[in-house]
């Protein structure tokens, strides 16, 4: 790991937080995925060594542990990755307020949107009983067009049909649900200007609206007031 040569506390933090992909990978570490794939989905981008890498460095630093129970490993945070809690989340936070997404094709990504929905939602307040929502993206790319939350406790997402009959039909771009989720705009507009559609018994209709969305920590946050996210430059 490279050092900034200070004894300075805000240098040592810089130097497990200043990698790239670290933030991410506590991220999800910090929303409950253990397992080395699960952290995948969360973060597609990296690749198997880099995440690999950037594991091993965090368990260096006492900031995670890896058990190993036969074939099975989980990574989990410690006393001290725990208590960089209120840095990701501040993060998030001033990243949601200060550097909005504009949602650019490249950031996108309906599978990272249906895996953050799958476990932030809660697995109560749409029926008594196992109900199966179907996402369809349309414009989405081949094999990212289809997802299919099994609303139980726990929520399951599945990325081929699980065989069980689809209760509610979620109809949208990934735009369209993407601002939703992140309170760009309400679910009730989204639906009374069709940009997103939702077929099945009214009273499960219902039932979605007031318990789909927005995101439960990031999506209350408005932009500062006459700022927008800063505009990119290639290199």
């Amino acid at each position: 790991m490279v050092t900034y040569g200070q004894f300075c506390p805000v240098a040592k933090t810089s130097e497990v937080l200043s990698e790239r992909w670290m933030p991410l990978i506590l991220r999800e570490l910090m929303l409950g995925s253990a397992r080395f794939n699960d952290l995948r989905r969360g973060v597609p981008l990296i690749s198997p060594a880099s995440l690999s890498k950037r594991l091993r460095q965090l368990t260096a630093a006492g900031v995670v542990s890896r058990h190993a129970t036969g074939r099975n490993v989980e990574y989990r945070l410690t006393e001290a990755g725990w208590e960089l809690y209120p840095i990701i989340e501040a993060m998030g936070v001033w990243g949601q307020r200060w550097a909005r997404s504009q949602y650019g094709p490249d950031e996108l990504d309906p599978a990272l949107l249906m895996w953050d929905i799958r476990r932030m939602l809660q697995p109560t307040g749409l029926a008594d009983s196992r109900t199966v929502v179907e996402f369809a993206f349309t414009a989405a790319p081949r094999g990212k067009s289809r997802y299919w939350l099994v609303v139980e406790d726990p929520i399951d997402l599945c990325l081929v049909d699980p065989g069980h009959p689809v209760d509610l039909h979620v109809r949208s771009t990934v735009r369209a649900l993407t601002e939703v989720w992140m309170g760009d705009r309400t679910l009730a507009q989204a639906l009374a200007d069709e940009r997103i559609h939702v077929d099945g018994p009214p009273r499960l209709r219902r039932a979605f609206q007031r318990w789909f969305g927005p995101h439960p920590i990031l999506g209350g946050i408005p932009p500062a007031t006459g700022r927008t996210a800063p505009r990119r430059t290639r290199s």
